[in-house]
């Protein structure tokens, strides 16, 4: 049922472009004639109005409505945002665009392709978006909530791995270096070395300046935050400034992390770098989808996009070549599936498609030697947050299993002779997640599924089975109505 929204002498000023309620005070409030007067804010019968101003959706304050010389002014954006609305300010044509026409639907131009896209659902992003242009309110709220998040991006980095303090046993400060997430300083020694493991108990030190660790993820990050703003928006000055941190990163001579990880996760006092590490990298892997994003804009050519999957490339070889690369390899937990992910995702990235096939091949393996006939995953359970693990090596099959898809292998609907399969092992762990049953294993902490929530949606489209659809549903139920798990996996849940 639609609703009518009537404002007695509304009036809505401009500045230099902006809604005047933006929060620019007026100049003539100190006048003695001029007089102010509050006003309430009532919306769908709420009263939004507070003694000290208005509050929006997320209860936070914001510029309060008045009248003033017998003008009332009112927060329009806060208004749609209220509604579930989106507002633009269009300066060509001095227009202000609320809902369905905020974004022209005609003027899509970013429309992704599901061939191109690796780790995201492509028909998934353009029916949110399609939701979006046609102003949907519930979608509306999660690009708002997007927006804010990319303007906040926009105000951070580009970070660099020269801003580390510590300089890689190379000598080559181009050279990434992290330590140990586990590992602590040692009570008994002077120095503290040789590190101590304690399993699931992250050492502070690993997210300081001292290594690349936290300016990696702060950098994958920005970049994913801004180009999906950039897709749901078009709007260029988000692509622009997503490109300047993927160049800054990856390209940029001056700055650009060499495409090696020989002092990843190392351990002080034992060793200088670890495969531990590569699991580091899934910065990288979760960077591929925005570069293609990018390569829609105006600031990413293509002369910049070849060079990114010239380092991609550079990479995988590196991943396959090296000692270190072939530990993790060699890996039979979840650190071994997120290494085939990394590689069949550079490779097809890199257009190498052979490479990537060989790996989901390759991948059968795994599941016979990690996956019961009952669905459980045994090195994940032995863990001290066995329900986070398991999680994780569950993301890490399903990445394998998307990627193989796109090369003619079927990881899907795949299981050994004993009924081995990732079928059975998303069956062990769908009750648990839709909290069904109480989670029977070590657990030292309490866990966010979050990261459960890519998994159950793919689920529920491949398998079309109603106990993912339920879990996948909880699960995005549980999120704020602004959370943009509803722009990447919430529309629609269906079977293909």
């Amino acid at each position: 049922m639609s609703k009518k929204y009537s404002f007695k002498h509304v009036a809505v000023s401009f500045l230099c472009g902006s809604l005047f309620f933006s929060g620019i005070g007026l100049a003539a409030t100190n006048s003695a004639d001029i007089s102010l007067q509050k006003l309430k804010l009532i919306v769908n019968g709420v009263n939004k109005s507070a003694p000290e101003g208005l509050y929006n959706n997320q209860g936070d304050l914001v510029p309060e409505t008045l009248m003033y010389q017998n003008t009332t002014y009112v927060p329009i954006r806060l208004i749609g945002e209220l509604l579930g609305k989106s507002v633009e300010w269009k300066s060509d044509s001095r227009s202000i665009m609320i809902g369905s026409n905020a974004v022209d639907p005609s003027k899509n131009k970013v429309v992704l392709d599901t061939s191109k896209l690796l780790t995201l659902d492509a028909d998934t992003l353009n029916e949110a978006k399609r939701k979006y242009l046609a102003g949907d309110s519930f979608i509306t709220q999660s690009v708002n909530q997007l927006k804010k998040d990319a303007d906040l991006a926009m105000q951070k980095g580009p970070f660099s791995i020269l801003d580390k303090t510590t300089v890689a046993p190379s000598g080559d400060k181009h050279d990434y270096v992290s330590i140990g997430v586990y590992w602590w300083p040692n009570p008994d020694t002077p120095d503290g070395k040789p590190y101590i493991q304690k399993d699931g108990q992250q050492n502070p030190e690993v997210n300081t300046n001292k290594f690349d660790r936290d300016n990696f993820g702060k950098t994958t990050s920005g970049i994913r935050t801004l180009s999906l703003a950039y897709f749901y928006t078009e709007n260029e000055a988000y692509a622009e400034y997503a490109a300047k941190l993927l160049k800054v990163w990856y390209l940029d001579a001056a700055t650009r992390m060499n495409p090696s990880l020989d002092y990843g996760q190392s351990v002080p006092g034992v060793n200088e770098g670890r495969a531990a590490g590569i699991i580091e990298t899934l910065n990288i892997f979760n960077t591929l989808d925005p570069a293609t994003i990018l390569k829609g804009s105006n600031y990413l050519s293509d002369q910049d996009f070849n060079n990114f999957k010239q380092w991609i490339g550079d990479y995988m070889k590196w991943l396959m070549e090296s000692p270190i690369g072939n530990d993790e390899k060699n890996a039979t937990n979840n650190h071994g599936n997120w290494y085939d992910a990394q590689v069949a995702a550079y490779a097809l990235f890199s257009g190498k498609p052979d490479i990537a096939k060989k790996v989901a091949e390759e991948s059968k393996k795994r599941i016979a030697a990690q996956i019961e006939p009952d669905g459980s995953m045994p090195r994940e359970l032995s863990r001290t947050r066995s329900l986070h693990y398991s999680t994780y090596n569950m993301d890490a099959l399903t990445q394998v299993a998307r990627l193989g898809s796109k090369v003619g292998v079927d990881l899907w609907n795949y299981k050994t002779a004993d009924g081995r399969s990732i079928l059975k092992a998303l069956e062990f762990l769908s009750p648990y997640i839709s909290k069904q049953k109480a989670w029977e294993f070590e657990q030292i902490k309490a866990e966010n599924l979050s990261s459960a929530i890519p998994i159950m949606t793919t689920a529920a489209k491949i398998y079309g089975k109603q106990e993912f659809r339920t879990a996948a549903e909880q699960l995005l139920k549980e999120k704020d109505a602004t959370a943009r798990e509803h722009l990447l996996y919430g529309v629609p849940i269906t079977s293909k």
